[in-house]
């Protein structure tokens, strides 16, 4: 593991930033996942690292399939 924090899921609690998002140590208050301020920080107009098995249904373009 490289990131203590999010336990390298990439994502961090909304509501609780000291917790990973996902994982056995996750949040379970059922806030909105945040992108990890220590190894999920996006180079400047990028988006941050999606979670694994993230699927995009809509985007600047429209629907995805």
């Amino acid at each position: 593991m490289t990131c203590d924090l999010c336990d390298d899921c990439g994502w961090v609690c909304e509501n609780h930033p000291d917790r990973p998002w996902d994982g056995p140590r996750a949040c379970t208050c059922g806030g909105a996942g945040a992108p990890c301020p220590h190894c999920n920080v996006p180079a400047e107009g990028e988006p941050p690292r999606m979670p694994k098995g993230f699927r995009v249904d809509i985007d600047k373009d429209g629907w995805r399939h």
